[in-house]
């Protein structure tokens, strides 16, 4: 019997990944706002504890994981960098950039394969290939960096455009009408990342990428119902790290 593996946050994705980690014959406790951690932990040795939680719930539960389980930490979340756990002292976290969605009364639908690595990497691969999920190991910490980049570029630019063309519009839409907004809100979203990560990004780095993530669901809608929130935490981090981000400020002033 596979030692069990703790999900920290079962909404939509966590729900997920709870059915794959099932499906791979590995016991799963959920904990939810009413779980009693230090009691769980007194009766539980996992193999892995997988936070999903929505973002802005992710620093209150990295801040929750006992010492005890800091070794075998793994996270999933849109926007995520390094600097999110840096602080949390975990030792060696496992991290997948997910490119599936999964929506109320819907299946998942896969993008193009989620990269994961970390020790637990080939557990998260294994498992969501259990259930048609397709993913992959990545095989160092500076792929991950890129693939953590890249998702966070796709999110970002599309909700931010979406706010500024037709709604409804697809990446599709996005890619063969508004080019050049598309890649002038990049250019501003690569100076946020660049400060946030410490490195020197090139938006050429990433077209190729973001133009497969793009042919992975050209259907897909620019605008989630986070899009705002998204422009102002963007907005919010330029102003912090001093960047200018006029194509940012003239979306937000539509």
């Amino acid at each position: 019997m596979n030692k069990p593996i703790v999900v920290l946050g079962i909404g939509e994705l966590g729900s997920v990944f709870s059915r794959a980690f099932l499906r791979n014959n590995y016991p799963v406790f959920p904990i939810t706002r009413d779980t009693n951690i230090d009691e769980l932990k007194q009766s539980i040795d996992p193999e892995m504890i997988l936070v999903c939680t929505a973002e802005n719930d992710l620093q209150s539960a990295l801040k929750s994981i006992p010492d005890e389980w800091k070794d075998r930490v793994a996270m999933m979340q849109n926007e995520l960098l390094p600097r999110d756990w840096e602080d949390h002292q975990f030792i060696n976290p496992t991290v997948i950039s997910v490119w599936f969605e999964k929506k109320k009364g819907m299946d998942s639908k896969v993008l193009i394969p989620s990269p994961a690595f970390g020790p637990k990497a080939k557990i998260l691969v294994e498992s969501l290939q259990k259930i048609d999920i397709s993913a992959r190991e990545l095989l160092s910490a500076d792929s991950l960096l890129f693939e953590l980049i890249l998702k966070n570029l796709y999110i970002l630019t599309t909700n931010i455009s979406g706010l500024a063309i037709k709604p409804g519009a697809s990446v599709k839409d996005l890619y063969d009408d508004h080019f050049d907004l598309m890649m002038e809100v990049m250019s501003d979203i690569i100076k946020i990342q660049s400060s946030l990560t410490g490195t020197k990004l090139i938006a050429e780095d990433f077209e190729k990428s973001l133009r497969e993530a793009f042919d992975g669901d050209p259907d897909h809608k620019c605008m989630g119902r986070s899009a705002p929130q998204r422009l102002q935490r963007a907005l919010e981090l330029a102003t912090e790290f001093q960047i200018e981000t006029p194509v940012l400020k003239k979306i937000n002033n539509l």
